[in-house]
């Protein structure tokens, strides 16, 4: 090694600027090291309390949203309810507009129906007139009371408050306290109720808000034992840990299972003497960190040793949010730090010397050379080479100068080549780029600053009508119009703010609307001072119109089925009423048929509950509740026996067209259901032909596959790909008003004067309980207008073979005349009293003897007990088992047994036996005798 003067002076001065430079990073680093390390260490600590005050403040957001939202639910379900029982009085107030029943009759008849009405929890609806007397109630303690005197907790009336609000808004909603079911207590009701001004009273119902607190407490207590496990586990340092207590000095969360739900109010700090949960609460109000003396796990009672704790107040739960973690942990990392940054300095002292030392050597030798180079470079000679070979840095330097030298020499020559090269491959990766764009299913396009386009693809250019090469440069307003921009401005200065934004927007096209969902991007700049600026936007637009009309599609058919769901119930209740009714009328007409003028007066009472019989199967209908037998139809031929019939009672002026003579098309329903459903849909199209017309029905078969649409409106609900027979009535009537097509199903809706409107809701009930699908096509017209085509899709069946026609069975008994049964033993198993006697008065008058059964399982101790009985009759749906189940257990036991089961809807309880026969509610003598002859005897084994 050459010790030259430049050496040792380069080596002096490395081992003074190390020395130097240790010292000084050593004094003026380690202490604020030191403590910012303790001050990052303690304010961890703040920083996870933070974190857990947030996620308390958002289980507690969480529980209010919850809560409001299951109010809401409440509300919807209020108001649909009370729409249903408002519905039904104004059909009774039908009734006696009509001149069907009294006014007082009808005032009654719609009290006691909403006494009967039930829904959800036990809940009901009530009604009470102008002077606060309660007018229908389920409770007897509070029918016909005079309830002004009820006041809530502040003392305000309850009843002439709801009536001054109901008459003041015409309706409205109000939380007020009342009695539980069970009588013992008030707890808070929200209730909804509307003002019928024509009756003079207030209609209303309600729901107990202890479910929706109830739903919330149980959420509430599940968040606080997630956050307890989540909490135990945390450390902060070594163990530190966070604890949580409320205002009452409580421990709610601590690791320390021991020590949860316990008061700690009591214990000291022996710091200051103080309790340490009022100390806690101090520093929770000044938002300062409280420092006090504690004990240690392996130094118990000690209570010497330092502890640092901050607390937060979190209101929405009054609790107390506190971190606690020894001093002497927090400083042990800052003082590891320090003396490792110390050893690592003493290190790189050492170290510098050693390698200052060697690069001092090296570096003196060969750098006159490579200087020497240099200048014969700078003189413009590149074939000039140092010559210098070594594997450190200086030989590293001197080689890369050489081919530096010589890589500037090719450079020059090629470089013009290769700027070619990549001007073509940019062009290229354009080209392609475009290509891709344009292939995209999905509208795409650019923006800067001011509104000019700077791209579009070629979908986005068949959006707005236009070729995508006429919009690069134009301002987006002349291109979409002024319309379009009023929406999109908003949208897009929100973008140019530096926010993304999504939204919907309709655009028309071709005579209908396309339903667009958009997002705008926002385009940061680069380079230039332009860093983070936004310099632009990216346009995404969706056709989303086909998911919109589904959504659409969807939304009704839940809605109609709820509408259904209630109208079965109240229709199946009502069948229990009519059967009563039915029965008694027609035991008081047999009786009293010698009494002069008495059956001027039952023979319209009969009529009526015929007529009322005929709603609940409409209703029924509705619901998809009927009774259904499918079987494969010849529709063709059914057509054209029907149009014979329709042609004698239809005017002259009404032409009626089916398919012609020698074409069959089969499909799968139930015959007679389907005949009452085509019968509705021609008189609906007689009646909307006052003038004169044509209807016309045609049948076709329709393969539905994936993804097939139909012309005009869509059917009730997307239609399953299958085969389907298409079933289309047409007529040139004055069809449907837009409102009205809206609300065509709906039971009860009807334009006619005169009319039940469950026509349409009967055809709708029929053909979804046939696994089918329906739309109506109608416009106002005239004679010469649109008028209206309904169009069924019902399950296609294959040709069948026709068999011969049986002889009708008969449905008298053996013997002819009911007193063939004259001393038979019949069994009467149903769980209304009314509706039972009814059932037994009319076997006895057959000749039975009758014992009865108010349920399935007395039903069926009967059964095993008593010898000789020939007839079981029994209703489907009754507490414990069921009559299908009755009627399996009967025939086990009593093989000859003949079985009628009674029903006032569809069969849905298991298999009902092959030889039993159905009778539907409600019923008249006759009805029940052709069940009877009709229930087969199966011969002894």
């Amino acid at each position: 090694m050459i010790r030259s003067p430049l050496f040792l002076r380069l080596f002096s001065a490395i081992l003074i600027t190390l020395g130097l430079f240790s010292a000084a990073a050593y004094v003026l680093s380690v202490p604020f090291i030191e403590e910012k390390a303790y001050e990052i260490e303690r304010d961890a600590s703040r920083t996870i309390l933070d974190n857990v005050f947030e996620l308390v403040g958002r289980i507690r957001g969480g529980l209010e949203e919850q809560r409001a939202g299951t109010v809401e639910s409440y509300k919807t379900r209020l108001r649909d309810v009370l729409d249903l029982a408002v519905g039904y009085i104004e059909h009774v107030q039908a009734r006696a507009d009509r001149g069907e029943i009294g006014a007082e009759e009808a005032r009654r008849e719609a009290m006691e129906g909403l006494r009967a009405f039930r829904y959800g929890n036990g809940d009901y609806v009530w009604a009470i007139g102008y002077d606060s007397v309660i007018l229908s109630h389920p409770s007897p303690d509070y029918q016909g009371r005079k309830a002004d005197d009820l006041r809530d907790n502040l003392g305000r009336h309850i009843l002439p408050t709801i009536v001054a609000t109901a008459r003041r808004q015409g309706e409205g909603f109000q939380t007020y306290p009342w009695w539980r079911p069970n009588g013992d207590e008030r707890a808070p009701k929200l209730s909804f109720f509307k003002d019928l001004p024509r009756l003079g009273l207030i209609v209303g119902t309600g729901a107990y808000l202890a479910d929706v607190d109830a739903e919330v407490e149980r959420r509430k207590a599940e968040a606080i034992e997630d956050l307890r496990q989540a909490l135990r586990k945390l450390r902060i340092a070594r163990t530190g840990y966070l604890y949580i207590f409320d205002s009452a000095n409580r421990m709610i969360i601590h690791p320390n299972a021991n020590i949860e739900g316990t008061a700690f109010g009591d214990r000291p700090n022996p710091a200051t003497g103080r309790s340490i949960a009022e100390d806690l609460k101090v520093a929770a109000a000044k938002g300062e960190p409280l420092t006090y003396l504690w004990d240690k796990p392996d130094d118990p009672g000690n209570y010497a040793y330092e502890k640092i704790s901050w607390v937060r107040h979190f209101e929405g739960f009054d609790w107390y949010i506190a971190s606690s973690v020894y001093v002497e942990e927090l400083r042990r990392s800052s003082v590891v730090l320090g003396n490792r940054i110390l050893a690592i300095g003493m290190a790189l002292m050492a170290a510098g010397s050693l390698l200052g030392y060697i690069a001092v050597g090296r570096l003196v030798g060969p750098l006159r050379r490579l200087a020497d180079t240099a200048v014969q470079v700078r003189a413009g000679d590149l074939d000039a080479q140092s010559g210098i070979r070594r594997g450190d840095e200086i030989g590293l330097l001197a080689s890369a100068f050489d081919g530096m030298v010589r890589q500037l020499r090719d450079t020059v020559a090629t470089l013009d080549s290769r700027v070619r090269d990549r001007t073509a491959a940019l062009a290229e990766a354009e080209t392609r780029q475009r290509v891709i764009l344009d292939a995209i299913p999905a509208c795409i396009a650019g923006l800067d600053r001011d509104g000019r386009l700077t791209f579009a693809n070629l979908r986005w250019g068949e959006l707005v009508g236009r070729d995508k090469a006429d919009v690069i440069g134009r301002d987006l307003a002349a291109v979409v119009g002024r319309r379009a921009m009023a929406v999109l401005r908003p949208q897009i200065d929100r973008c140019l703010a530096g926010e993304a934004a999504t939204f919907e927007y309709t655009f028309p096209r071709g005579g209908r609307s396309l339903v667009t969902k958009t997002t705008l991007i926002p385009h940061r700049g680069e380079g230039r001072g332009e860093d983070g600026v936004v310099t632009g936007l990216f346009v995404l637009t969706l056709d989303i119109t086909d998911e919109k009309q589904t959504e659409r599609q969807l939304v009704e058919a839940q809605r109609l089925k709820a509408v259904g769901q209630l109208s079965g119930g109240l229709a199946h209740d009502f069948n229990n009423l009519l059967s009563i009714i039915i029965g008694n009328l027609s035991a008081a007409r047999e009786r009293y048929a010698g009494v002069e003028g008495l059956d001027a007066y039952l023979e319209p009472a009969q009529r009526a509950g015929r007529r009322g019989a005929d709603i609940t199967a409409r209703l029924l209908a509705f619901s998809r509740q009927q009774p259904l037998k499918p079987q494969p139809i010849e529709l063709c031929g059914l057509l054209r026996d029907m149009a014979v019939l329709l042609r004698r009672s239809f005017p002259s002026s009404i032409a009626i067209g089916v398919p012609e003579e020698g074409r069959e098309c089969w499909t799968i329903a139930d015959q007679t259901q389907l005949e009452n459903a085509l019968v509705n849909l021609a008189i609906n199209a007689r009646d909307a032909m006052p003038d004169g017309g044509r209807l016309e029905v045609s049948v076709a078969v329709r393969k539905v596959e994936e993804g097939l649409s139909f012309d005009g409106p869509a059917f009730d609900e997307p239609v399953r790909p299958d085969d389907y027979l298409e079933i289309r009535v047409t007529d040139t009537g004055t069809g449907f008003t837009p409102e009205a097509l809206a609300r065509a199903v709906e039971p009860f809706f009807t334009t006619k004067a005169l009319g039940s409107g469950l026509g349409l809701s009967m055809v709708y009930g029929f053909v979804k309980q046939s696994c089918g699908y329906l739309r109506i096509d109608s416009g106002p017209g005239g004679r010469h207008g649109r008028g209206t085509a309904v169009t069924l899709l019902l399950p296609r069946a294959e040709p069948v073979a026709r068999l011969p026609e049986d002889d009708p069975v008969a449905a008298e008994p053996q013997g002819g005349g009911s007193g063939g049964w004259s001393g038979q033993l019949a069994l009467v198993a149903e769980d209304n009293d009314d509706v039972r006697q009814v059932m037994r008065q009319q076997l006895v008058d057959l000749g039975f003897s009758v014992v009865e059964a108010a349920s399935g399982d007395e039903a069926a101790e009967l059964v095993e007990q008593i010898d000789g009985l020939s007839l079981l009759v029994s209703d489907i749906v009754m507490p414990g088992l069921s009559g299908v189940e009755l009627a399996r257990r009967a025939r086990l036991l009593r093989p000859a047994m003949r079985v009628v089961l009674v029903s006032g809807f569809a069969v849905e309880y298991g298999d009902v036996p092959a030889d039993a026969v159905i009778l539907r509610k409600p019923w008249d003598k006759r009805d029940l005798v052709a069940a009877i002859g009709h229930a087969a005897e199966p011969a002894p084994a």
